[in-house]
C-alpha cells in the first residue's frame, strides 16, 4: 500500500531497564494484528527472540525495529536497551525517530535512567508522551509515581486518562477527551465504550477541565474562544492538545498494563492523533528532494547476512539507487533491494519514501550511524552525539588464528555498535577494545565467544588518562643540529607553552616575524608538538588543553629541512612542557546510586572512600538517590561492593562527565608503574 510521509510516525521507546518497553512493544503488535498472539515477560510471541546474552542479563541490550498499521497510519518502533551500557543504540533510536514515549513503571517510578533518557528528548527537542506502565502490579503506587515525574522531570505533565483502580483491582483506563472507558483486557479490532463507571465521573471531569484550560493556552484563538464560551469542542482540545506537544509545552501522561494489555489501544490512538509525521516533524520530509538516508541499525546474521535499516531523511530510495557514504571516506553504495518492514519481519518492498524506516541488505561499507546521499548532492553527516569510548580492555588470545577470528567479530559488533571502538594499540596477541564501560565490555567478550566458540582472556582495565601542563612557560629553545659528512641538519625554534581550559585540545599559533623561520617550515614545528603530544609528557598519555606558539627561531639556507624542524619542534616541546609542571588528568563519572533509606549512610561514605565528590541526595519514594562524581578508576569494581552495602537491592547508573587533576600521590603511583620513559629524537 503505497504511503505518504504525512501517513508515517516514526517513534523511539525509552525507560530505565525494567520499565516494560519490550512489553508494550508486543502489545502494539498484538493489538495492531502485526502478531498473532501476546507473549509474556521473557517468552515473546512478537520476534523478539532474546539472544543469550540477554536471556543471561534479563535485558534488552540491542535496539530493534518493527512497524505496524494503525487507524490507517503506519507506525515505526524503535524498542531500544534500557542498560545505561548500551547508549549507542538509545542514541541511534533518537536520532533517527521524530518523537518518543517515555516508560515510567508504576512499581519503581522515576529512575536515574527515567532522567537521563528526557534530558535528552529535550535536548532533541522531540515531543514526547510519559506512559506509566505496570499499573496492575501489587506493588504500584500512582499516585507517588505522577507526583515524582512532576517533579523530578520537571516537565508540564498532563494527565490524559482516570485508572480504574491501581494494582491487582486495575481494571482499566477512562480517556478524559472523549469521556470514553477502555476495559481490560483489550483485544485487537475491540472499541471503548461511552459508559463512565459513576465513582469516576467527578475525577474525570476536574482532570478534563485542567485539560481544557492548559490546551486552551497553546494557541491565541483557542484562547480567545475559550474565555468567551468556558469550554472547547473536542475537536479544539485535540487541536489545542496536539499543539502543545508538538511545540514541547505539554507531555500528555498515559497508563497502560501491557501484559493484559490494557491502556495500549488509546495510547495507540494518542500516537497517530498528537504526534507528529515525518512531514511535520521539524526536520521535515520532501519525497521529491535529493535523496539522504541515515542508517539507524546494523546487523550481521550469520546465515542471512549483512542488514542495514535506515531511516529515509528525504527522497525516496528505490532499488539499484547509488549513494556515497558522507561518514565514511565518500565509500559508493549500491543499494540492490529496499526491505519493507513488517511487524517485527522484513520482506521484499519497492521503495522507501521520505520518512519512513526501510531495511538494505548487504551494504558494503555503512555502520550504524553513518549518513549517505547522492554523490552530486553531497550533505553533512547526521551527528547522533555517542559518548566516548572512555573505557578499554585488552582481549587476549592464544594464537594467531584465534585472533583473526575474534577481530572479525569485533568488527562486525563495532559495525552494529558505534560507542565499541578497537584498535591493536600496545597489544601483543589480542586487540584493544573500547567501551563506555565495564558491563559493556564484559557482555562484548561473551558475544564474541557465541559468535567464534572462542573464550577472551581480559587484560585489566585501561583507564584512559590523559596529560597537561599547569603553568606557562616562554621563550623555551628546541634545537636540531646534525652534521653527517654531505647536508647537515639544522633547524632551531622557541616556543612558548600555557594551559587552557579543559576541553579546550590544542591550539598552536605562528607567531614568527621578520622571516627567522622560513614559513615553509611553520608546519614542520607543528607537526614535531603534535608528535610529542601523542607521546605524552610523564607516563606515556596524550596531552591536551594547551597552547603552543612559536615565537623566534634560526634555520640555515642549506641544512635546514622539514625534518630538522619537525624534530626541533618536538624537543622544543618536551623541553618546555617538563618546565611547565605537566599533570595527569583522570576521566570522572556522574554516578547516580539508587539504595533503600536505611543504607544511605553507608553508600556515601563508600563513595567518598573513592574519592568521589557528593553533589546531593534526592528521595525516590522509599527509596534514596545520591549523585556523585567519582573517578572512573574508582568505579570498576564497584557493583559487588554495591551489592553488599544494599543487601543486593542497590542500583547504579554512570556515565563520563569530564577531565579532572589526579591526585599528587596517585599521580606518583601512575607516572611510576607507567615506565614511561621520553623517546630522544635525532
Amino acid at each position: 500500500m503505497a504511503i505518504t510521509p504525512d501517513d508515517i510516525r516514526n517513534i523511539v521507546v525509552l525507560g530505565h531497564r525494567g520499565a516494560g518497553k519490550t512489553e508494550l512493544v508486543e502489545a502494539m503488535l498484538y493489538l495492531s494484528k502485526a502478531i498473532p498472539r501476546l507473549g509474556h515477560s521473557g517468552g515473546w510471541a512478537g520476534g523478539f527472540d532474546a539472544t543469550p546474552e540477554e536471556a543471561a542479563h534479563i535485558a534488552t541490550l540491542e535496539s530493534r525495529v518493527v512497524s505496524f498499521r494503525w487507524r490507517g497510519k503506519k507506525i515505526n518502533v524503535f524498542d531500544t536497551p534500557g542498560e545505561a551500557a548500551f547508549v549507542g543504540q538509545t542514541k541511534l533510536g533518537i536520532t533517527a525517530a521524530d518523537a518518543a514515549l517515555l516508560l515510567v513503571s508504576a512499581k519503581d517510578s522515576v529512575q536515574s535512567g527515567t532522567e537521563r533518557l528526557f534530558r535528552w528528548v529535550r535536548e532533541a527537542k522531540m515531543p514526547c508522551l510519559v506512559v506509566i506502565t505496570k499499573m496492575d502490579d501489587e506493588h504500584a503506587h500512582v499516585d507517588d509515581v505522577v507526583n515524582d515525574i512532576r517533579q523530578r522531570l520537571d516537565s508540564h505533565t498532563e494527565l490524559m486518562e482516570v485508572p480504574e483502580g491501581v494494582g491487582p483491582s486495575y481494571h482499566g483506563v477512562v480517556v478524559v477527551e472523549s469521556g470514553e472507558e477502555w476495559p481490560a483486557p483489550e483485544a485487537p479490532g475491540a472499541g471503548p465504550t461511552p459508559n463512565v463507571p459513576a465513582e469516576l465521573r467527578d475525577a474525570v471531569q476536574k482532570t478534563r477541565a485542567k485539560l481544557v484550560d492548559d490546551a486552551a493556552a497553546s494557541d491565541d484563538k483557542l484562547t480567545e474562544h475559550y474565555l468567551e464560551a468556558g469550554d472547547l469542542s473536542r475537536e479544539e482540545l485535540d487541536t489545542g492538545v496536539r499543539t502543545a506537544v508538538v511545540k514541547g509545552q505539554m507531555f500528555p501522561l498515559y497508563e497502560c498494563a501491557p501484559l493484559r494489555p490494557s491502556g495500549v489501544a488509546p495510547l495507540l490512538d494518542a500516537i497517530v492523533g498528537l504526534l507528529p509525521s515525518p512531514a511535520a516533524a521539524v526536520r521535515g520530509a520532501d519525497p521529491s528532494a535529493p535523496l539522504v538516508v541515515f542508517a539507524c541499525k546494523s546487523h550481521v546474521d550469520p546465515h542471512a547476512g549483512r542488514m542495514t535499516w535506515v531511516r529515509v531523511l528525504q527522497g525516496t530510495l528505490r532499488r539499484d539507487a547509488s549513494l556515497v557514504n558522507v561518514s565514511n571516506n565518500a565509500q559508493y553504495e549500491r543499494v540492490g533491494q529496499v526491505m519493507e518492514l513488517q511487524g517485527p519481519n522484513v520482506a521484499t518492498g519497492s521503495e522507501g519514501v521520505a520518512g519512513d524506516v526501510v531495511a538494505v541488505p548487504k551494504l558494503k561499507f555503512t555502520r550504524a550511524g553513518d549518513t549517505l546521499a547522492e554523490e552530486k548532492h553531497p550533505v553533512e553527516p547526521v551527528k547522533a552525539d555517542f559518548p566516548a569510548a572512555v573505557f578499554s580492555r585488552a582481549f587476549l588470545v592464544e594464537s594467531r588464528a584465534q585472533e583473526e577470528k575474534i577481530a572479525s567479530a569485533l568488527h562486525q559488533l563495532v559495525e552494529e555498535d558505534p560507542t565499541l571502538s578497537l584498535s591493536h594499540e600496545g597489544v601483543v596477541n589480542g586487540m584493544l577494545v573500547g567501551g563506555v564501560g565495564s558491563l559493556h565490555l564484559d557482555i562484548t567478550a561473551e558475544r564474541v565467544k557465541r559468535m567464534t566458540g572462542i573464550t577472551c582472556r581480559m587484560g585489566p582495565p585501561r583507564i584512559p588518562y590523559k596529560e597537561t601542563v599547569t603553568k606557562k612557560v616562554a621563550y623555551v629553545e628546541g634545537k636540531q643540529k646534525k652534521q653527517t659528512g654531505g647536508h647537515g641538519q639544522f633547524g632551531v625554534c622557541y616556543l612558548d607553552v600555557e594551559p587552557m581550559p579543559r576541553g579546550s585540545g590544542f591550539e598552536f599559533e605562528d607567531a614568527i616575524v621578520g622571516g627567522v623561520i622560513p614559513r615553509q617550515f611553520i608546519p614542520s614545528v607543528e607537526k614535531g608538538v603534535r608528535r610529542a603530544l601523542d607521546k605524552g609528557i610523564i607516563a606515556g598519555f596524550p596531552v591536551v588543553d594547551l597552547k603552543v606558539r612559536v615565537v623566534d627561531g634560526k634555520f640555515h639556507s642549506v641544512d635546514s629541512s622539514d625534518a630538522a624542524f619537525q624534530v626541533a619542534g618536538y624537543k622544543g616541546f618536551v623541553a618546555a612542557a617538563a618546565q611547565a609542571q605537566p599533570s595527569l588528568l583522570e576521566p570522572v563519572m556522574k554516578v547516580e546510586v539508587k539504595a533503600p533509606a536505611e543504607a544511605l549512610g553507608d553508600v556515601i561514605g563508600d563513595l567518598t572512600s573513592r574519592h568521589g565528590k557528593v553533589l546531593n541526595t534526592d528521595t525516590a519514594g522509599e527509596w534514596m538517590v545520591v549523585s556523585a562524581f567519582v573517578p572512573m578508576a574508582q568505579m570498576l569494581e564497584y557493583e559487588p561492593k554495591l551489592t553488599a552495602l544494599t543487601s543486593g537491592r542497590g542500583s547504579f547508573m554512570m556515565h563520563f562527565d569530564h577531565y579532572d587533576y589526579v591526585a599528587p600521590m596517585v599521580q606518583e603511583k601512575i607516572v611510576a608503574e607507567s615506565g614511561f620513559k621520553i623517546v630522544e629524537e635525532e
